[in-house]
């Protein structure tokens, strides 16, 4: 019997399309969606927060919990979910570990890829999201935030979607070219060619432009500030992947990059880290935002 072609790299296209398929990877996802659905409703209980349009779409929209602060930094989450719809928008379950430091939490809504219901492509979510950084500095100072440190953290197509905000020429959306001054990309995917090549090709569709533009690993010479990269030991090979080069890519071109293997978690389990103040993903956080031009270009394995 031949042996089955491969697609990209060593894989063939069922194993391709099986690294692309986080279910896989974590059989605990359900239990996880679960309780994060708990613990918005629990946040939104305790804390006082309100919702802010930031552009005309009818998914612009930031849930802001602030922080008691003045002139406090800014900290904007974009939700994962594969770039499709997501339920609930229970997208603040970690903000409580946020606003106790001192630190106003944004997490932003957008517009998803859900053919044929409506027409959203990634560029389209992308120019969304720019809306909602240049909403924050525009209105931060409104609920207490510094327009002057606003920071984006992005888990899986979050992540990636954060990643391309941090290769984003600011200048030309009529912002400072340093106007985020800090990213944390938490198993995310850099290079869109080997996703363009999975299963994900069927409701993810961009012209060769497109594909490299949003292909932040591609840009690393654009990133104007430090940035972390985390992803989990039991994550599947290829996001694995994904973090080790994009980190690589970051430590080449002379960025400030923290590349953390988080240890013993899967793809939902390394972003629920951030519910631990102590984590060493919520560490390396706080001190991105804490002390941006002191970080070292640092590789780290994290227990």
């Amino acid at each position: 019997m031949p042996e089955e072609p491969t697609v990209f790299l060593h894989y063939t296209q069922k194993a391709l399309d099986d690294a692309y398929d986080q279910q896989r990877w974590a059989p605990n996802l359900q239990e996880l969606v679960t309780e994060r659905k708990g613990l918005c409703a629990e946040i939104r209980r305790r804390h006082k927060h309100f919702e802010a349009k930031y552009g005309e779409g009818a998914e612009e929209i930031l849930e802001i919990v602030p922080a008691a602060g003045v002139g406090a930094p800014v900290l904007m989450f974009v939700h994962g979910g594969a770039w499709r719809p997501q339920p609930d928008n229970a997208f603040v379950w970690f903000a409580d570990t946020i606003v106790e430091r001192g630190i106003h939490f944004a997490a932003a809504r957008f517009s998803t890829i859900d053919p044929p219901r409506r027409s959203t492509r990634l560029p389209d979510m992308v120019a969304e999201l720019r809306r909602a950084v240049a909403w924050l500095f525009r209105n931060a100072a409104s609920f207490g935030g510094d327009p002057g440190r606003i920071h984006v953290i992005g888990h899986s197509s979050g992540a990636h979607l954060t990643s391309v905000l941090l290769t984003t020429d600011w200048t030309a959306h009529g912002l400072a070219g340093n106007v985020l001054k800090s990213g944390t990309c938490v198993s995310g995917m850099y290079d869109l060619r080997p996703v363009l090549l999975s299963a994900r090709s069927s409701y993810v569709h961009v012209t060769p432009n497109e594909e490299d533009e949003l292909s932040a690993i591609r840009h690393v010479d654009r990133v104007r500030c430090p940035v972390a990269v985390a992803y989990g030991s039991r994550e599947s090979p290829e996001f694995q992947r994904h973090g080790r080069s994009f980190s690589a890519e970051l430590r080449k071109h002379g960025a400030a990059v923290r590349e953390l293997l988080l240890e013993d978690k899967n793809h939902f389990e390394g972003i629920r880290t951030m519910m631990d103040a102590a984590s060493p993903l919520a560490r390396a956080l706080f001190t991105q935002i804490g002390s941006m031009p002191a970080m070292a270009s640092t590789a780290a394995t994290s227990q």
